[in-house]
């Protein structure tokens, strides 16, 4: 059984829950074609379809993972596996979120942000310029994409 399915969303089309998933269950898996960055420049208006994987790798994604829109306040997370899990109970109908933040880091692509939650950012951008608070929170509930955290790693031993 479908665990998923996109229809119309107030962002265009979007990927809603069939049935009720407990929290911390898998609805789907972003699959597609491996990229590298100069690829993606190369899709033009469809850049905004491929997912930064790795620090010079993205993969364009294929329904349903493709139509997964982003929020302010997600009410899922993508793993290490490009799995998109929820963060809490989902309700029949509910449409799948995530913040796309949690994978990004390339000073390149950002976007206007119109998810109207509370603690909306109004701008899409890459992960380390998170308010620092929001990028604890998000290492801790382990949604922030592995390269991402190499990175910041490798940013931090290079203050040393």
């Amino acid at each position: 059984m479908n665990l998923t399915e996109v229809r119309a969303s107030r962002f265009g089309k979007g990927l809603f829950a069939v049935k009720k998933n407990p929290a911390h269950s898998v609805t789907c898996k972003a699959t597609g074609i491996r990229l590298d960055f100069n690829e993606t420049l190369r899709l033009a208006e469809r850049e905004s379809h491929s997912l930064q994987i790795g620090a010079d790798e993205y993969m364009y994604c294929q329904p349903p993972f493709l139509y997964s829109n982003h929020s302010c306040e997600p009410n899922c997370g993508v793993n290490a596996d490009l799995e998109l899990f929820t963060l809490r109970e989902i309700l029949p109908g509910e449409e799948l979120l995530w913040d796309y933040s949690t994978s990004m880091f390339e000073r390149h692509w950002t976007m206007l942000c119109h998810c109207g939650c509370k603690e909306c950012r109004h701008v899409i951008t890459d992960f380390d310029l998170l308010p620092l608070h929001l990028q604890k929170k998000y290492l801790r509930m382990n949604i922030v994409f592995p390269f991402i955290k190499e990175m910041l790693l490798q940013r931090e031993y290079a203050k040393v």
